[in-house]
């Protein structure tokens, strides 16, 4: 490595480490929720890495940059026209910081065979601590998120995005670099059964039935990590919240679907702001889900400041414009990497298939919180997307096997 590179691994790894770990963590604003230690840290390495990654790794003309570009000035007069522009602009400085800034570290640090290897590794040790702590939280603390001080869904999240890592070991040659995989996703699994989210014990099953049906995964494969995660299930099922399969359950999110649209129509083109509050709006509302009162979602509406869904989230925050947009560049970097995953081209250090199968795990869950406003969650979610090849050749795919660390 230069010594450039060096530089930028450094901030980056102590980025990573703590936006996983949460630690350690300071409250830099008394009073405001919005964790604003994580997002300095991946602002900071966003700037090393802009200062000392080569210059030709950033074309300000290319659609990427403009993309960014775009989003972040849209996102930036978003929270300073919000209700409340003080607290969406923290929120917003956290959501560019994270995004644009695990985006421009993949494709400025991690743009070579070797750099591609080392995050794989990385990663490795990452989500094996990770699981490591979390089950010695659950056995001494009874919660898995006991030492990390963080929140269960953005936790659980985390491991899904990580999880391409030992995904990544299955495809190799070396016996032993496939066992080592399937444990780690294994005890992975385990942690997300015993978070208590139903949500994330279902969403690796699903998006694995989605896989057979496309032909990326064959039965016999599926057949078997269903069984193993039957088992999993089994053990663990006294700690699943079984009781939100029920109808009464998703009131408040389902809600959250006609609301959030009354609220997009009245502010827009850039929203009311990642922060700002949503009683007001209840006022000419009427409940739409059935058995469901209007004063038992304005109790839950007041307590929750956002829609529990990213996308609507972004909608009612930050406007249609920023959202339109985001999702535009999100669906083109998607259908690239489907058509990747199609006709992989031969020597990939990362087979599409790896970043595909986690990058829809969580998007899926971002349909039940705002994952892409905690840091951890947007940071690796932009990571991932930043390693799919686009706009030319990408020099990781030149043949450079995992299989030969």
């Amino acid at each position: 490595m230069t010594r450039a590179e060096k530089i930028i691994w450094f901030f980056f790894a102590t980025t990573s480490c703590q936006l996983v770990l949460q630690f350690p963590s300071f409250l830099l604003v008394p009073g405001e929720r919005t964790n604003l230690f994580s997002g300095l840290l991946c602002f900071l390495t966003l700037v090393v890495a802009v200062i000392f990654g080569k210059p030709s790794t950033i074309n300000v003309r290319s659609p990427e940059f403009l993309i960014s570009a775009a989003l972040a000035l849209m996102a930036g007069v978003s929270g300073l026209f919000s209700l409340t522009p003080l607290s969406s602009s923290f929120r917003v400085f956290v959501l560019l910081a994270s995004g644009l800034g695990g985006f421009w570290c993949a494709r400025i640090l991690l743009n070579t065979p070797e750099n591609q290897r080392r995050f794989i590794w990385f990663c490795l040790w990452l989500l094996g601590g990770l699981v490591t702590i979390s089950l010695l939280s659950y056995f001494i603390g009874a919660y898995i998120e006991h030492y990390t001080r963080g929140r269960t869904h953005p936790f659980t999240n985390v491991i899904l995005l990580l999880s391409f890592a030992p995904l990544t070991l299955l495809g190799q040659k070396s016996r032993r670099l496939m066992v080592w995989g399937i444990i780690i996703l294994g005890l992975s699994y385990i942690t997300l059964v015993l978070s208590e989210r139903i949500s994330v014990v279902f969403i690796p099953l699903g998006v694995c039935l989605v896989g057979v049906l496309f032909g990326t995964l064959r039965w016999k494969y599926f057949l078997l990590i269903g069984l193993v995660m039957a088992l999993a299930v089994g053990v663990s099922h006294k700690k699943i919240i079984w009781h939100k399969l029920s109808l009464a359950y998703p009131a408040y999110r389902m809600e959250n679907f006609p609301f959030s649209w009354s609220i997009a129509k009245k502010h827009p083109w850039f929203g009311i702001g990642l922060r700002a509050p949503r009683t007001e709006f209840l006022e000419d509302y009427q409940v739409e889900y059935p058995g469901s009162t209007k004063e038992q979602f304005a109790e839950v509406v007041d307590k929750i400041v956002s829609a529990d869904n990213t996308f609507l989230t972004f909608i009612v925050g930050l406007g249609f414009p920023f959202t339109l947009t985001y999702l535009a560049a999100l669906g083109i970097l998607l259908a690239r990497l489907i058509r990747l995953a199609w006709r992989p081209p031969a020597g990939m250090v990362l087979h599409p298939l790896v970043l595909l199968f986690p990058l829809t795990m969580a998007l899926v869950h971002f349909q039940l919180f705002d994952g892409l406003l905690f840091p951890q969650c947007c940071w690796f979610f932009h990571l991932l997307l930043g390693l799919i090849p686009f706009g030319g050749e990408n020099p990781a795919t030149a043949g450079v096997r995992l299989g030969n660390l």
